[in-house]
């Protein structure tokens, strides 16, 4: 241990690393580290523990007690193989400190002594309790990611159009998404604090029930006439994600289905292949089996020639196909009767019944109920090509009303003259084949002119005697279909993996974060090793040789710069930067040295440099490390784009606003018009033409960062120039601190240890 250092210090350096560390094994790391430096030690070393880790003998022994293992005398004789291995390599003491929270183990720190009797008993029981904060706050951490991946799961999730909440275990409330809001007609705040049962119609036990995985058929207060269906999928012990799938068509079209059970046809829905989901319940009456006993069942199978039924329905299937059958259902049980199937988006309608127009006259009832039901536009046309009835889906989408647009040509709707002529000739050639599809073509919107792009489908309709009486359109909205298959799309990734929710940009920021980390670490010993030639720590040097290192390390510093820029851009776009609010004075920050320093670079280029803070600027909340780093960069280019005149820097308050205002004014070069919308662009940089002494290249990062840090802030930046004159840049800060709800830092938390300030490298 370093003599006159106190506990109280050792303990207080580790929880300031507990605030800047950005992860729980970045602080481990750290910690360890500064552990190193007042525990007289050779080497430490930290092992994360995962599932996958193996833990030598020493130790998992240290694990499972959970206290440091000493051994201040190591030999060939230790009661370890990895403690003999320490020894072989010349070790005499050895401290194993495990990292434990509660029955989880995070990582083990090896202290190693090429000494003997190092590790004391205060040594021992210092490291002991700066193992307890170094788990107590790494848990801290580890929670505090599992609630943000949750955060990013709903956040994503939440998108969907479809009304979702996060409710606790009695039902209360977390969080809604905009549908469920734009639903109830209440902004997100009126949610606060209620229980989901105020919105539906739902009980305690109900929505104990929920908790389990039941699903749960409800109607809205607000809406009575609607009904929903509420599935839920367990987040946590305590969240539960509440879905709510409106059902209320889907109701009204089984209720309506119950009615057919008393009438003389038996009505069915097929799939592709003619398998029975759904009949009737007055199946028995028509074809004297259970209903049961016929679902699931393929109904080409009861045909007599099954095969040949099975080609004659491929053949037409985009047409009513109508047959007189004799149907086998086994048990010699035989049904005469005559069949119409009718394709939809699933398979067939079906309708089976002994008396032909009775059959289709229902048919066409059912028809047309289920065509109101669907979410495809239909338009009913006569012979002539007028418009009989539109769908409420057509309703919607082209903003007209059936009544109103009765009669009126189906080329009136067509939005150009390709669209029109394409639906002329697919009525033509309708009349011969029967059915045309794929047919692409714009129909137009009332009022607004819109035209919407449709790929349709056209039927010639004839009547029981053969007689051509008109056509069906059938068309899919493909905006609105796309729209809707990529939010389903969205959704069900959401549920399966909130992972792949990560964006490409953020991938490429962690990648651009993660390079640059690594790069510091080689950078800083080609810097070190080629300043100690420099100074003829391995022999004298010639002067070729001096001037060929000075450059050198010139280079180097440029290229370190250009990493510390790249990281703070990376943590700013992460999200990972934090802000280290404090009380800051605006006059006292301005003497910092290296806003000062700008003074002899302005003697030096034979300008002019002043700052001027107004008598009434207050105390402002901020961090004052990122406020340098914007002064500096602001300052900077000022310098760099300036050959005569002066810079000059203001702070004031405007009037009785909550926010100072601090503006750099230069007499340079000024920015041309075609520059000014990119100047906060990223690595964008303005032709530097007019300096007689144009000085490195920079990096067009200075002016992207500034603008973050500011927002970090919750300020403003902006600026004005006219070429040839000069430029003035401003930015806004709080006074109040203030900063964006997504950005806020609650006090005694995460905090980024300040970035080294760094001299601008250009706009």
């Amino acid at each position: 241990m370093q003599d006159g250092v106190s506990v109280d210090r050792i303990v207080a350096e580790i929880l300031t690393l507990s605030r800047e560390s950005t992860s729980p094994t970045d602080l481990l790391l750290k910690s360890g580290e500064k552990i190193r430096e007042y525990i007289k030690v050779d080497n430490v070393y930290y092992k994360e523990i995962s599932i996958a880790s193996n833990l030598g003998g020493v130790e998992e022994f240290a694990m499972n007690t959970g206290k440091p293992y000493v051994d201040n005398r190591l030999s060939g004789y230790s009661a370890f193989p990895e403690l003999i291995n320490y020894y072989n390599t010349g070790f005499k003491s050895c401290m194993i400190l495990p990292i434990k929270s509660e029955s989880r183990g995070l990582g083990i720190i090896t202290m190693l002594s090429r000494t003997e009797d190092v590790f004391d008993t205060r040594s021992v029981e210092l490291l002991g309790i700066l193992a307890g904060i170094m788990s107590t706050t790494a848990t801290m951490k580890i929670e505090k990611e599992k609630s943000i991946n949750v955060a990013r799961y709903f956040d994503a999730a939440f998108n969907s159009v479809i009304p979702q909440a996060l409710v606790d275990r009695d039902g209360t409330i977390m969080k809604v998404n905009k549908s469920l809001m734009n639903f109830a007609e209440k902004p997100s705040k009126e949610f606060a604090g209620k229980n989901v049962g105020e919105l539906f119609n739902l009980r305690q036990d109900t929505i104990d029930a929920l908790f389990t995985g039941k699903p749960v058929l409800t109607g809205s207060i607000a809406h009575p006439e609607r009904i929903f269906r509420i599935t839920s999928s367990k987040v946590n012990e305590r969240l539960t994600h509440l879905l709510f799938d409106e059902v209320t068509e889907m109701m009204q079209l089984e209720e309506k289905s119950s009615l057919l059970d008393y009438g003389d046809e038996v009505f069915m829905l097929l799939d592709n292949e003619t398998r029975i989901l759904w009949a009737s319940g007055n199946t028995d009456k028509l074809l004297k089996v259970n209903m049961d006993s016929v679902l699931e069942k393929k109904l080409v199978d009861f045909v007599p020639d099954p095969d040949e039924a099975r080609a004659e329905i491929s053949k037409i299937a985009d047409s009513a196909y109508v047959r007189q059958l004799r149907l086998n259902m086994g048990n010699d049980i035989f049904a005469e009767v005559k069949m119409l199937l009718v394709k939809s988006d699933r398979g067939y309608y079906c309708v089976l019944s002994n008396d032909y127009e009775k059959k289709v006259n229902s048919a066409m009832k059912v028809t047309e109920d289920l065509t109101q039901l669907s979410g495809d536009v239909v338009i009913r046309l006569d012979s002539a090509g007028l418009i009989v009835s539109i769908n409420k889906a057509a309703e919607h989408i082209l903003k007209y009303k059936n009544d109103e647009i009765g009669g009126t040509p189906i080329s009136l709707l067509c939005a150009d003259k390709d669209s029109q002529s394409r639906i002329d000739s697919a009525m033509i050639m309708s009349r011969k084949a029967g059915v045309v599809t794929d047919v692409f073509m714009n129909l137009m919107s009332k009022g607004t002119g819109e035209a919407i792009p449709f790929e349709q489908g056209i039927m010639s309709v004839n009547g029981p005697n053969g007689e051509h009486i008109g056509y069906i359109i059938s068309g899919k909205e493909q905006l609105t279909r796309r729209m809707l298959a990529e939010l389903k799309d969205e959704r069900d990734e959401a549920v399966g993996n909130a992972k792949r929710y990560m964006s490409e940009s953020e991938l490429k920021t962690q990648f651009i974060y993660n390079i640059s980390h690594d790069l510091r670490t080689p950078m800083t010993n080609i810097k070190g090793f080629s300043q100690l030639m420099l100074d003829g720590e391995f022999g004298a040097l010639n002067e070729d040789q001096k001037n060929y290192m000075t450059i050198i390390i010139t280079e180097l510093k440029r290229l370190m710069e250009l990493i510390e820029r790249i990281l703070d851009v990376a943590k700013l776009e992460s999200g990972k930067m934090k802000l280290d609010m404090q009380p800051v004075d605006l006059k006292e920050l301005t003497e910092n040295p290296s806003i000062r320093s700008f003074a002899e670079v302005a003697a030096g280029k034979g300008l002019t440099f002043s700052i001027n803070v107004d008598y009434n600027v207050p105390v402002v909340q901020a961090d004052p490390n990122r406020l340098i780093q914007v002064f500096v960069n602001l300052i900077g280019n000022a310098m760099k784009f300036t050959e005569h005149g002066g810079i000059s820097v203001k702070i004031y308050r405007k009037g009785k606003e909550q926010k100072v205002r601090i503006e750099v004014t230069d007499t340079g070069i000024g920015i041309r018009d075609e520059d000014k919308p990119k100047m906060f662009r990223k690595f964008y940089q303005i032709s530097r033409k007019g300096l007689t002494r144009p000085e490195g290249t920079g990096t067009g990062l200075g002016l992207s960062i500034v603008r973050d840090i500011v927002r970090l802030h919750g300020g403003k930046t902006g600026f004005s120039s006219e070429y040839g004159k000069g430029s003035t840049f401003w930015f806004t800060i709080q006074i109040n601190g203030k900063k964006k709800r997504k950005q806020q830092d609650d006090e005694g938390k995460d905090k980024t240890q300040p970035a080294a300030l760094q001299q601008p490298q250009g706009m």
